[in-house]
Formats: structure tokens, sequence, C-alpha cells
């Protein structure tokens, strides 16, 4: 027949298991009582989440193009063949109505001069503006100097003079990183009509691709 010290250990052996208790933490840590870790057992049952609260900060905002004004009828109908970046001199209310959208460049071309050292922006339009005096306006098609070193400008002379069919045009104008207006200008020659037709059969088999490309992804 077991003793009652024997009866105790097997009590214990059934028991500790089905309330969650290791027999060998019972027995190497005498101090903690059944009731003790039935409690703590339950404590952390019953502990609640952490609250998952949104972030905060601003509505994300749109970014903005820089891009002031594309001129596609020069893409049209010349063949670009070089770019470069440049600076153009303008007065206060010509920025104040660019920024309001009234400028074209669609009939504009770029004059060097004959010393080689300047350009000029001509027969660019440039709308006055709504608020400013009559005294402070400004001309809307006057000649605007260009912002090219001499290297640059005695290039492009050269570049018209000597290739017959070659001249320069502004191809679009911008606002650069420190809030300036820039223009993208290039060299370039005209296309005839075998040219244009090319390109428009280019741009529509091209359009098509897409397309079929575009509904085969959507099935």
């Amino acid at each position: 027949m077991p003793t009652s010290a024997g009866f105790s250990a097997i009590l214990l052996a059934v028991l500790l298991p089905l309330r969650g208790i290791c027999l060998a933490d019972a027995l190497l840590r005498p101090n903690v009582s059944i009731v003790t870790h039935r409690v703590m057992q339950q404590r952390r049952h019953h502990l609640v989440a952490p609250l998952q609260l949104k972030r905060g900060g601003t509505k994300k905002k749109k970014d903005r193009g820089n891009t002031i004004t594309v001129n596609k009828l020069a893409f049209r109908n010349y063949e670009v063949l070089e770019k470069w970046e440049a600076g153009i001199s303008l007065l206060g209310t010509e920025v104040k109505s660019i920024r309001d959208g009234k400028m074209n460049i669609r009939d504009g071309y770029i004059k060097p001069n004959k010393n080689g050292r300047s350009c000029q922006l001509m027969n660019v339009h440039i709308g006055k503006h709504a608020t400013a005096g009559e005294f402070f306006q400004h001309e809307e098609r006057r000649p605007r100097d260009l912002l090219l070193n001499k290297q640059e400008a005695r290039r492009l002379l050269q570049k018209t003079d000597r290739m017959p069919g070659m001249t320069v045009v502004p191809l679009k104008a911008y606002w650069n990183e420190q809030n300036k207006v820039k223009f993208e200008i290039g060299l370039c020659r005209g296309k005839n009509v075998r040219d244009k037709r090319e390109d428009i059969k280019e741009r529509e088999d091209r359009r098509d691709t897409n397309r079929m490309i575009k509904n085969f992804n959507s099935m």
C-alpha cells in the first residue's frame, strides 16, 4: 500500500498538468503555490491588447508638374537633332503672367546674334498682367534675351549658318528647382510631307499596340 506521501505525489502528478503547471516547476519552486500560479494564468489570459492608434499627419499633397507649356507644333513640323537648356531674362509682369498661364511658344524661334555672343527668343507671346498698370506693362511679343554662354551661342550660330534648313525653336518651358523659368531649345530640321505621314503612321501603330496590350491585361 502506498503511503500518504506517495498518494500526494500521485495526486500532484495527475492534477498539476491539468492546471497547466509543470511538476518540475512545482518541485523546484515549492514557495509558489498552486493558487498563486492559477491567478497568474488568469491574469495572463485577460490582458488587454494595446490600442492600435493610427499615425497622424498632414494629408499628402498632389505633386504639381513643373511644366509650363510644350510646343507640340515643333515636334510635328521639325525633326529635333540637339537640345539645350537655357534661362531667360524676364520682367516682373511677365513672370506673373506666366504663372497665370498666359504664355504661348507655338510661333517662337531663337535668333543668334551675328557676333555669336548671345541669342534672343523671338515671337513668343506673353499676355499682359491683369492687375498691373499700363505704365508697368510689357510688350507681349518683345525680343527676350536667352541666358546662354558664348560657346553655346556661337555653336548655334554656326549650326544655323552653315547647315541649310536648320532652325532653333523653343520646345518646352518649365520651372526648375529654384523656381525659375527655363526653356528647352532644340536644333531642328524641317520635315517634308512624307516624314510627317510616317510619323503619323508610327504614332497610330504604337497607339493600337498599347490599346491591345491594355485590353489583354484587363481580361
